[in-house]
């Protein structure tokens, strides 16, 4: 049994191509016995089939029955042995997916076996390879002797090893049978089910035939053919009639033509090299020739000769010309041979030659093609172009033209033009300008191609042109004198002008020669001129629209459009070195002339448009500006109309007018099938965006270029008709480049906009994707078809691809600059489209196709960044849409990570696909992982589905075994980009939360010490993967919390170590910036050193809350001390505004976590914040939004915490607040220019942002706490900058607008926080009134932009700065206040009444401000009434219904079910609601205490009571729910408001003694109740305390309770005295008032008796109005104002013989009567003005020094208010007269108020009054 060897050629082309392996990886690969035999013996090294072959393949592999049924009948057709077509399968199913030949046969399991399918497909599989063969080999011949080239020396070695005799035998050998290789019979399409294989087959063979001839063609240059093989090999040339008789060319078709075209030019060349390598050598040519002769001659000397037969004539004849013996017999047999070849049209032969493809396409062999051409036409014309005979034959010219556009033809064209003999085409030129300008077009077309070859050419060409020596023109008598005339020599008699012109003059006396010619008579002036001004000449003739030149206007076109090509090559060689002649101006503008001239003739020459077009873009790079200007008026170019559309209306082709350039497109070039002026008008385009991104040049030019081409061009570029491929490739190329170019481009523009809507909405969407949907099959069968596979035009099917590729992510990257970036486009939508129609596309499948593409590196980068992008952007599965199997994707994708000859480029984009298929691709994800699905219960309908990982080795999990094991053994390989990319791969589990996936590596014990040994070893700069690390722990940190594995934990105490230096190196690493530079970064590519940063923010924002241990001060100074100096080195030089981003929202971090921690030195930190807000009010503007916000955050809290420091200094104290301040004018100031610039309100966003200005003004409102009226010079400042106007003004503009509500509620504050500090004064005269006054209005609702509750919170703000501002100036204030509630009325009654309506936080705080408001102006009560009664009354009433609404609910509040209470708010707490009420009912309580007469002047005065309105009806049932707009309130309410108080207060007592505050026993012995009746307390005590627990709810604050109930039982007592003793009340009413009184506060009289009088010296809070058992210093003041007064009532008495008074007893009614009136008395005398109360925090008070900033913290706390003098509390505040100095005062538990009322209470009830 043998084993036959077949290489995978294929694989060894990618990996020699590619240059991507080094010298000795390519030499382990490419240098063994087996390849090197292969490439000697070539298509020879597939060995003919064998009959006892099948039987042994058969037994080897006896389970492989599918695939051996597939090679039993390959073998029947390819003549192969079987074992090598087993092998070739292998290679084919690696190719299909991946593998080697090992482990190919895995890849059966996702393979169709349909013979059906397999068959054809490796069968062009083979002849493939055998192309991949020969074109290795050929790849190899050309650069063996490059010695730029990175494989030269192993290719040298190869081809010594293969011998070049050896290879030229076995190249001729294979050529040879692949020429007489017979078509497969017609059986074999039902073999193949397939009807073309036999045209494909033949495809083949020509293209080996074609790659044979190329090898040998190589060949031939480097070595002297022997007369043997030259016979051997021209008679097989002969033998198919140079590719005109194959044997089966009723197989060929049309296009298969150019193939054998290619056959026979390349068989010429090569009997042209191998002539032209012949040993000259005086003995051995004429031997050769003789053996050759007969061969050779036999086929020259055929009555009917070929084309191709020319330059075999001519170059046989100069051969025979070289050998002194054949010479001789040239006149006489062989002259023929050359008239022959010329008459044959032999230029014209090989300009066709040389302009074809296979020697235009920039390989090797079209190189040594133009040579060896142009080395035979200096030979010709060395020896026949003596008397120009040469220089007159057809077609010379354009071909020593295309020649000489070569750079090194030309090189060698200006070296012979130095040699005075032999000097070959020179004869061409000097016969040129021989006959210049007679001859126009000779001259011209020379210089053209001289103007091609390189700018050396192209200068030298200018020097020759400048100066030409001859000027030739037809004799005319008439016009040209002749003085003398000697042979041919003859003197001009006068000044002859043969231009018509001065511009060049021949002068009387200038010798001049007349000779005759086939042309008629000539004459010769040898005075020197210019090129170019005989251009200017022409051109103006051309140009003549008089007629005053009479000359042939199609040959004066044809002249001008010579004359342009020649300008056009000379300045695209200078411009790029800005070496404009100022000889090429003046042509230069008639060329523009002549543009304009003829665009609109009837019939424009298209061709010289084209070229006049495209001296326009050689300009371009010098004159940008100058050209546009030129064009854009013409009507050449396309236009855009109205400039002031949309990208969309763009897109639809809105407002274009194509102008001229469109008519040529539609009426001359898609009939015609060439578009030449299309193309010149694309790479205009291209050129135009490249040098130039003026505005005015984008609007005018690129704009409506783009809307063309996206319009008509690229939609149709694949239908329409071509005269040939190329022309076709060429435009979809230009197309594609255009299109790169433009969206490649960094500032945005409406072309680069309107690209990418087109691209994504309109049909250019398709056309896109069916260029990248070829599919790398397709893609390389093109390529095949190619003569240069590896540069040249005929990479281009390549580049396209390529350029669409890239394309595609441009459009999906830039898709949110035109539409949400939520939104499913038309291109979006095919690529996942499966309906019949677009289904073809396949796009995924064929884009991960690419990965094995053969012919370009860098299309399997690309194709795997648009797959990555897929998965990244696409809501789809992308694993479905990839039709293959979970091993598939292993196999195709992750098996190349582990091949070493596998490009690293490719490896990073793979695994960074799979970095992005994790979390955003399941399907893939498990895929790579190898994730499988176990379905445990398959027969209850609840189907469980087990996941869990393969333990094979397969997926990705080993490559990361691999990592860890690699940067644990050495952390210094970590600057591999593929370890970065692993560590990649960690990084998106942990971000995705799928750490599950590699929880096998987890359960490794040092998993976490692998995964962090980079932190411990040393910092290499410029590496992500510290970044990654840093998020990892973070990640895992936050997941695991409590329960860290105890590897993790010991690494992070490890790093926090205070002992080590771990921290503190990373410290100083991360804010020292490493690899920062001052270039320019690319675009979307965050840098490391800033990533490093963000990394290490993130990772501070967990461990500061996570940490599961604590850290000292020492760590957190060093993270919060160079953060802090970072931050302000930035802000001081501000070069990166990302970093001062990233700084400040990390101090704002560690400040929100570690509050007071971050200020180690408080005074230097205090200093800092300084430095901190100068340098960002320097700065403000340039700042970033984040960064704003950061540094307002830290300013605001610095403040707060730092203020002893801030006021201790007075310079920091002034700089700060006038930086704070400067920071809210700019925002105002920017506020109001956005205000001007809204034109429309624009629709209001659910996810609100807080803008920036809110911040400010919080920070400012945090910082007017800290001064007091000792701030020197800050009033005047403040004046100085009217910053208050600025704030009245923002108000002004803002209340209205729903946009701005939070700067509303923040402006409102700081006002609030400005009336209450010390430069309150400046309010008073900035005439609020006029401001807000009207603007406080509330909106309109039904637009659905404002929400009730939104404006409630403004307006509740407003009311809280009106009430400061009425507390903090009294009566210069009151006026507006008064004003307000009058303009205010019908809303303010509404606020008060709103918990009628609306239960929640929002409306029960608008109403406790308008109490606030209220409590404030009662004690104006007079002025009120006087100004504004109404309102007044009004408000009043209003109030009467809320404390009947409040009484209601907390009554009912038990009962949470109850349908009539108000819906409750969701998200607020039924306490603190229930809080807010009782707060409300304080107030109301208090409002209408003003209302009613002082309870005191009622028990110790006569009262006028009929100047008292009663506030209460005699009505004593429980109150109830009603529906009247405002309920009268009631005695019962009152009532019931007192006993529900009661039992809340009795509630919250017993609560405190359940919990052990204090023992009854201990409260029994305290009490002064009789021992007697200890069973009947208790057991009254008990019934007590169930019934609070019964009827009370929640637990409320007691104080708070206390409070409310003073207030309620005062007001009721007032209204019950006033009652009875009203004469004009009836006896029955005042009767029902004492009895209802005397039976519904029994539980008031039980609770003072039991809980106050026995426990009031354990609730301080209850004696509300005593001092307490310490001694009483004398109050001078105010007994000097006491005894004014008693002075003043008796002015006879003496000071000093006034006995003190007694001391009050209270024995009997009365005796409390009399101190009560006593008391009544004194407190009015000694009622003075005092300074106005401040307000407290809240009702809880704060354990902190400072003030709360929120609303609330502004607001006045009704449980421990000291109210003003006018408030009827102040009667029991007062303090009882002094009767010595120094007087110690025990006070009584009877002296408590609540003693007081019940007594009051028992007063009323049992007398008559």
């Amino acid at each position: 049994m043998t084993t036959a060897t077949v290489c995978y050629w294929k694989q060894l082309w990618r990996w020699t191509t590619s240059n991507s392996l080094s010298n000795e990886e390519l030499t382990a690969v490419l240098d063994k016995k087996e390849i090197i035999d292969a490439l000697r013996e070539g298509l020879a090294s597939y060995k003919p089939w064998k009959k006892e072959g099948y039987a042994q393949l058969q037994t080897k592999h006896a389970d492989q029955t599918s695939l051996l049924n597939v090679v039993h009948t390959l073998q029947n057709y390819m003549d192969v042995d079987c074992f090598q077509i087993w092998e070739i399968l292998k290679h084919y199913l690696c190719d299909i997916s991946y593998g080697t030949t090992a482990n190919a046969l895995k890849n059966i399991a996702f393979v169709d076996t349909r013979p059906t399918f397999l068959l054809p497909n490796i069968w062009n599989f083979y002849y493939a390879e055998r192309l991949f063969l020969l074109k290795l080999l050929q790849y190899i011949l050309q650069h063996k002797d490059d010695r730029g080239h990175k494989y030269q020396t192993l290719f040298c070695k190869i081809i010594n090893d293969i011998g070049l005799d050896k290879l030229r035998e076995s190249l001729i050998e294979q050529f040879e049978k692949v020429l007489y290789t017979a078509p497969p019979p017609r059986r074999i399409h039902n073999e193949f089910s397939s009807d073309t294989v036999r045209q494909e087959w033949a495809e083949f063979k020509l293209r080996e035939k074609v790659a044979l001839l190329q090898n040998i063609l190589l060949l031939a240059d480097e070595k002297p053919f022997t007369d043997a093989d030259f016979i051997k090999l021209f008679s097989l040339y002969k033998k198919h009639n140079f590719g005109k008789n194959l044997g089966y060319n009723e197989l060929l078709e049309q296009e298969h033509k150019e193939l054998c075209m290619r056959l026979m030019y390349l068989e010429t060349c090569i009997f042209m090299v191998m002539l032209a390598k012949v040993d000259k050598c005086r003995n051995k040519l004429p031997a050769w020739i003789d053996k050759t002769k007969e061969v050779v001659e036999s086929e020259l000397t055929q009555l009917q000769l070929s084309p191709e037969h020319s330059p075999m004539l001519m170059g046989w004849m100069l051969l025979l010309l070289q050998s002194n013996e054949h010479a001789k017999l040239f006149e006489s047999q062989y002259h023929h041979f050359g008239a022959t070849a010329l008459k044959m049209r032999l230029f014209e032969f090989l300009h066709a030659m040389i302009s074809s493809p296979v020697f235009s396409d920039g390989s090797p062999c079209a190189s040594l093609a133009h040579r060896h051409t142009f080395r035979f036409l200096n030979e010709l014309c060395d020896r026949f172009d003596g008397d120009g005979t040469i220089s007159n034959q057809p077609g010379v010219m354009p071909l020593c033209s295309l020649l000489l556009e070569t750079e090194e033809l030309a090189a060698e064209f200006w070296t012979l033009m130095q040699k005075e003999e032999g000097n070959g085409v020179v004869s061409l030129w000097n016969t040129a300008l021989e006959f210049f300008p007679h001859n126009f077009s000779a001259l011209s077309v020379l210089s053209a191609g001289l103007a091609k070859g390189g700018v050396n050419s192209a200068r030298n060409l200018v020097a020759e042109l400048k100066s030409l020596p001859v000027y030739t023109e037809i004799y005319n008598p008439n016009t040209v004198p002749i003085m003398a005339l000697h042979s041919e020599e003859a003197v001009i008699g006068r000044d002859h002008y043969p231009l018509g012109g001065p511009t060049y003059r021949i002068e009387a006396g200038s010798k001049a020669t007349i000779m005759e010619r086939k042309e008629g008579t000539m004459i010769h002036y040898r005075t020197p001129y210019s090129y170019w001004t005989v251009l200017n000449k022409v051109i103006e003739q051309a140009l003549d629209r008089k007629g005053h030149h009479q000359h042939d206007v199609s040959m004066t076109l044809q002249r001008v459009y010579e004359g342009t090509k020649v300008l056009k090559g000379v300045l695209k060689a200078l411009v790029e070195y800005k070496e404009i002649p100022k000889a090429l101006v003046e042509p230069s503008e008639g060329v523009f002339d002549v543009l304009v001239r003829f665009m609109k003739a009837e019939t424009p020459p298209l061709l010289l448009l084209v070229e006049c077009l495209e001296m326009c873009t050689a300009l371009i790079p010098l004159f940008p500006k100058e050209i546009h200007m030129r064009l854009i008026n013409t009507g050449l170019l396309p236009r855009i109309i109205n400039r002031h559309l949309s990208p969309a209306q763009y897109a639809a082709g809105e407002s274009l007018d194509s102008a001229a350039a469109g008519a040529y497109l539609v009426t001359l070039e898609q009939p015609s099938g060439s578009y030449s002026f299309l193309r010149a008008y694309i790479e205009m385009l291209c050129t135009f965006h490249e040098v130039c991104d003026d505005e005015r040049i984008s609007s005018e030019i690129i704009l409506p270029g783009v809307v063309l081409i996206l319009r008509e061009v690229f939609p149709s570029v694949t239908e329409w008709r071509y005269s040939n491929a190329r022309e076709r490739r060429a435009l979809l190329h230009l197309c594609s480049k255009f299109l790169n170019l433009l969206l490649q481009q960094t500032n945005r523009s409406v072309a680069k906009d309107t690209c990418v809507f087109s691209l994504l909405y309109t049909e250019n969407a398709l056309e896109l994707l069916k260029i990248v949907s070829i599919g790398n099959s397709q893609l390389e069968r093109m390529m095949h078809g190619e003569t240069n596979w590896t540069s040249g035009e005929c990479t281009q099917h390549v580049t396209t691809v390529q350029r669409c590729v890239a394309i595609i992510m441009f459009a999906l990257r830039l898709k949110s600059t035109v539409t949400s970036a939520s939104e499913v486009t038309p291109l979006e939508h095919l690529v996942f489209a499966q309906n019949t129609q677009k289904g073809a596309l396949r796009v995924v499948p064929r884009v991960a196709s690419y990965i094995n593409h053969a012919f370009n590196k860098s299309l399997p980068v690309l194709a795997f960044r648009l797959l990555k992008k897929f998965a990244h952007g696409f809501q789809m599965s992308l694993f479905a849409a990839l039709e293959m199997t979970a091993y598939q994707v292993r196999v195709m994708f992750l098996d190349r990570l582990s091949d070493k000859h596998e490009t690293t480029e490719l490896k990073i984009a793979i695994l960074e696909f799979v970095t992005t298929c994790i979390g955003n691709q399941p399907g893939l994800t498990e895929a790579f992982f190898n994730i499988s699905h176990e379905k445990t219960d398959k027969t209850g309908k609840d189907e469980k589905v087990q996941v869990k990982a393969d333990d094979s080795v397969e997926g990705v999990l080993s490559y990361m075994a691999d990592y860890l094991g690699t940067v644990k053994a050495d952390p210094k390989l970590l600057d591999s980009p593929l370890l970065s990319c692993i560590m990649g791969l960690f990084h998106a589990l942990w971000k995705n939360n799928m750490q599950i996936l590699i929880k096998k590596l987890r359960e490794n014990s040092k998993f976490w010490e692998h995964m962090t040994s980079p932190l411990f070893s040393e910092i290499q700069p410029g590496l992500n993967t510290y970044a990654q690390i840093f998020n990892v722990l973070g990640i895992e940190l936050f997941v695991s919390r409590e329960k860290l594995e105890p590897g993790f934990k010991e690494m992070l105490e490890k790093f926090f170590d205070t002992s080590k230096n771990y921290l503190d190196t990373w410290i100083d690493y991360i804010f020292s910036f490493k690899c920062r530079t001052e270039e320019e970064e690319m675009v979307d590519r965050v840098p490391v050193w800033l990533g490093l940063l963000t990394s290490w923010k993130d990772f501070t924002t967990i461990f500061c809350k996570c940490l599961p241990f604590s850290l000292n001060i020492a760590h957190k100074a060093k993270m919060v001390a160079p953060c802090m100096t970072a931050l302000l080195n930035e802000l001081e030089e501000l070069k990166d505004g990302r970093l001062v981003v990233i700084l400040a929202e990390l101090h704002v971090i560690m400040l929100s976590n570690w509050k007071e921690d971050c200020f180690e030195n408080r005074k230097a930190s205090a200093k800092q914040i300084d430095n901190l807000l100068t340098n960002t009010a320097i700065v403000y503007e340039c700042l970033h939004p984040r960064a704003v916000r950061a540094i307002l955050s830290i300013g605001t809290v610095a403040i707060s915490t730092l203020d002893y420091e801030i006021k201790g200094n007075s310079d920091i104290a002034q700089s700060v607040i006038r930086s704070v301040t400067n920071i809210n004018s700019w925002e105002l100031e920017k506020l109001f220019d956005d205000m001007k610039e809204e034109s429309a309100p624009k629709q209001q966003e659910k996810s609100e942002e807080i803008p920036p200005v809110v911040l400010s003004l919080a920070m400012l409102e945090q910082c007017l706490e800290l001064y007091d009226n000792m701030s020197v010079g800050l009033p005047q400042w403040f004046q100085s900058t009217r910053f208050i106007n600025k704030l009245l003004c923002c108000l002004q503009n803002c209340l209205h607008n729903r946009r701005h509500y939070h700067t509303c509620l923040a402006a409102l504050r700081c006002l609030t926080a400005y009336a209450r500090g010390p430069f309150a004064n400046e309010l008073l005269m900035s005439d609020v009134d006029q401001f807000l006054w009207l603007k406080l209005l509330p909106p309109k609702f039904e637009n659905g932009s404002w929400r009730p509750e939104e404006w409630w919170r403004v307006y509740g703000h407003s009311l809280d700065f009106i009430s400061m501002m009425v507390m903090k100036h009294g009566q210069f204030f009151a006026g507006d206040a008064i004003t307000f509630v009058g303009v205010h009325l019908e809303h303010l009654v509404e606020a008060v009444l709103l918990p009628r309506q609306f239960v929640n936080l929002d409306a029960l705080n608008l109403c406790a401000s308008t109490l606030n408001l209220v409590v404030q102006l009662v004690k104006y009560e007079s002025r009120w009434r006087i100004e504004n009664i109404n309102s007044m009354m009004g408000i009043m009433r209003s109030i009467s219904a809320c404390l009947y609404q409040c009484v209601t609910l907390i009554l009912r509040s038990r009962r949470s079910s109850d349908p009539a209470l108000p819906p409750l708010d969701d998200n607020q707490q039924s306490p603190t609601i229930l809080h807010r009420i009782l707060e409300i009912l304080h107030m109301a309580t208090l409002c209408l205490h003003s209302f009613s007469p002082s309870l005191l002047a009622l028990l110790a005065a006569p009262v006028d009571v009929e100047r008292w309105q009663p506030l209460v009806e005699l009505h004593f049932g429980a109150p109830k729910i009603s529906y009247e707009p405002c309920p009268q309130l009631t005695f019962g309410t009152l009532l019931a408001a007192v006993c529900m108080l009661t039992r809340s207060l009795n509630h919250a007592y017993h609560a405190e003694e359940s919990c052990g505050a204090r023992s009854p026993r201990g409260r029994r012995r305290a009490c002064s109740c009789s021992p007697g009746e200890p069973r009947r307390a208790n057991r009254s005590e008990s019934l007590t305390s169930i019934s609070s627990q019964a009827s009370v709810g929640p637990l409320l604050n007691d104080r708070l309770v206390a409070g409310a109930l003073e207030a309620t039982a005062t007001l009721a007592a007032s209204q019950a005295l006033l009652v009875v003793r009203d004469p004009n009340v009836p006896s029955r009413h005042k009767q029902h008032v004492r009895r209802e009184l005397a039976s519904e506060l029994t539980l008031f009289h039980d609770f003072v008796r039991k809980r106050i009088l026995c426990g009031a010296h354990a609730r301080s809070h209850l004696a509300r109005n005593h001092l307490g058992t310490w001694p009483l210093p004398a109050n001078e003041e105010e007994f000097k104002r006491i005894q004014e007064v008693k002075r003043e009532r008796n002015p006879t008495m003496d000071e000093e013989s006034l006995p003190p008074p007694p001391p009050p007893k209270r024995i009997s009614q009365d005796s409390m009567r009399e101190y009560i009136l006593r008391k009544h008395y004194l407190d009015k005398c000694a009622q003075t003005p005092t300074k106005e109360p401040s307000p407290v925090s809240h009702s809880t008070p704060a354990p902190d020094k400072k003030k709360d900033v929120s609303r609330s913290s502004k607001r006045v706390s009704w449980a421990e208010t000291t109210t003003s003098d006018e408030s009827l509390e102040t009667s029991l505040e007062a303090i009882e007269p002094v009767y010595s100095n120094l007087t110690d005062v025990q006070i009584n538990n009877d002296e408590d108020y609540f003693h007081f009322m019940s007594v009051v209470f028992l007063y009323i009830c049992q007398n008559e009054l």
